[in-house]
């Protein structure tokens, strides 16, 4: 009868069936007979099994793949395995792995030595069948409390992060929109006043010109070159006060998060819009060397059902992460390059946004639009832009797609549906 054919009619007559989720196991013995044993005995069971001879093996193995169980001879090459389970066990990359120490009856003085020292269990040598399976059972049933539990702590400091992402978001709202209401009426002053310096201005030049006759040549070109100089200074007041204005507006709609309504909007407007607000954020940080955001718009757009600060927030997440990869990757301004492009695409709304920055690793690609998942360094975010972004396109009826190679370019596309109602 075959070794799979005796330990099947043991299984059969044991009292105690150990109903095993298959595992990955590294048993470590220079002795081949006993690997190949533990390697037949363990796959009958669904395990995968990856013997080793040595412990430069083991260590070659282990840093390309994480084990749930490991077997460890007691002895390797003529050696005791002590100091190869210690450093194994101050390592924070293996130290949950249970290890299960194979001996001889005459080790268990060393065994005991090898438990304190961190080994979960042990079995002796002949293999017993039964044991090996309780052992084995209980190590994996370890192995899976311990992924559970930091599971577990994952989720609640994945959860305690949202927390405080959305406080401060929230803060950061007030804070804008108080900003911004402080602001709204000194600039309607400076627009005004700059409005009515300019008809000033004007009244004065039709005056002057009718009273031509009365001035001397020279002090009437003076006086008409002042006064056009002077109409045209309060006119870029007057200009630059407004685009002021439409900036504050938009911080207000943006910071607004008891809305969210939809309604038809121009989405070529909330991308210019969103544009001019993130240059003027990075600005207003002391960033000046910034690059120019191209942009195609295409002018046949129909104005769609859209939550302006909701969206627009989307926008300005991906437009952010695209000026930050031109900036890490190039100093040269004139080689950094984004654009964005809108398209009428039968009955969906086409929208992509390309950088030339440092690109996405194939990886991690698939991660990008994870919550709290970054490349940035620490403490530049809380890793939430994109999971938002995704969130706010899906709940308007789109889908959201990143196509990036690594140190050339990086391009999202928004496809949604042209709903006018």
């Amino acid at each position: 009868m075959s070794d799979a054919g005796k330990i099947r009619d043991m299984e059969n007559s044991e009292s105690n069936d150990f109903v095993q989720k298959p595992a990955k196991i590294l048993v470590i013995d220079d002795n081949e007979s006993t690997r190949m044993l533990l390697k037949r005995r363990l796959s009958i069971y669904g395990h995968e099994v990856f013997p080793v001879a040595s412990a430069k093996q083991a260590m070659d193995f282990l840093s390309k793949s994480a084990p749930d169980v490991v077997f460890l001879n007691m002895f390797l090459d003529g050696e005791n395995s002590y100091d190869f389970l210690v450093s194994l066990k101050e390592d924070d990359c293996y130290q949950k792995i249970p290890i299960v120490m194979i001996s001889s009856d005459s080790d268990i003085e060393l065994v005991v030595k090898c438990i304190e020292a961190g080994a979960e269990d042990y079995l002796v040598k002949p293999l017993n069948q039964t044991l090996l399976r309780a052992r084995l059972a209980n190590c994996i049933a370890r192995k899976e409390a311990h992924d559970k539990e930091i599971a577990y702590l994952a989720k609640i400091e994945q959860g305690q992060k949202t927390i405080v992402a959305q406080e401060k978001m929230a803060s950061v709202g007030v804070l804008v929109s108080s900003i911004s209401q402080e602001l709204k009426n000194p600039l309607n002053f400076i627009i005004n006043f700059a409005s009515v310096s300019s008809e000033i201005c004007t009244e004065l030049i039709e005056k002057t010109e009718a009273n031509k006759s009365n001035i001397s040549g020279n002090f009437f070109d003076f006086l008409i070159s002042t006064l056009e100089k002077f109409k045209s200074n309060v006119t870029k007041i007057s200009d630059y006060g407004q685009n002021s204005d439409k900036i504050i507006r938009f911080m207000l709609d943006q910071s607004n998060t008891s809305g969210g309504s939809k309604y038809p909007c121009n989405i070529n407007k909330i991308i210019a819009q969103t544009i001019s607000m993130l240059l003027a954020s990075y600005k207003s940080n002391g960033i000046t060397t910034l690059p120019k955001i191209d942009t195609e718009l295409d002018n046949a757009l129909p104005h769609v059902m859209i939550s302006v600060q909701t969206f627009s927030k989307a926008i300005y997440s991906i437009l952010d992460n695209a000026v930050y990869a031109v900036i890490s990757k190039f100093e040269d301004v004139s080689l950094m390059k984004i654009k964005v492009k809108t398209e009428n695409d039968g009955s969906f709304i086409g929208i992509s946004i390309y950088d030339n920055g440092n690109g996405i690793k194939q990886d991690i690609v698939d991660k990008v639009f994870n919550p709290f998942f970054t490349t940035k360094p620490e403490g530049t975010g809380p890793g939430l832009g994109l999971s938002t972004a995704k969130e706010v396109v899906e709940d308007h009826g789109g889908v959201i797609s990143v196509n990036s190679v690594e140190n050339e370019f990086t391009e999202f596309k928004i496809r949604m549906e042209k709903k006018t109602s």
